[in-house]
């Protein structure tokens, strides 16, 4: 994986998925997760952040169903273990219960860059 600073966050974020992996940052001055990927760490502003691969674990924060005219989906956010937090989906639930652990996922779409999508580690609770 190419040097962040040499690229564009985006491309960098684009290039991980096409491998399958969902990527974040981690300053190396105040050790926060950095995610979406950016050029400066937004807790202390330093440019010295480096690039790492996420497990894809983490915990259910909040959900929203949306209802829509062609399918219902859900919005959600999840605090990844590594210490971030993020907006998605969970594709094998309407309607997931806070808490949920889930397992993160790269979804291929047709004409557009893939995705992360979520699904529920089973066992933890019904849906």
């Amino acid at each position: 994986m190419s040097d962040i600073r040499e690229r564009a966050p985006y491309e960098c974020f684009v290039e991980g998925l096409n491998r399958g992996v969902l990527t974040y940052q981690r300053c190396q001055r105040c050790i926060k997760a950095v995610f979406y990927l950016r050029t400066n760490c937004p807790g202390c502003g330093s440019v010295d952040l480096e690039l790492n691969e996420s497990r894809g674990l983490g915990t259910l924060y909040s959900s929203s169903v949306i209802f829509d005219k062609e399918q219902d989906y859900n919005v959600v956010l999840v605090d990844l273990d590594e210490g971030f937090r993020m907006m998605s989906t969970v594709i094998d639930c309407l309607s997931p219960t806070i808490g949920d652990r889930v397992q993160a996922h790269v979804e291929a779409q047709e004409g557009a860059d893939p995705r992360v999508v979520f699904q529920r580690i089973q066992g933890v609770s019904a849906c």
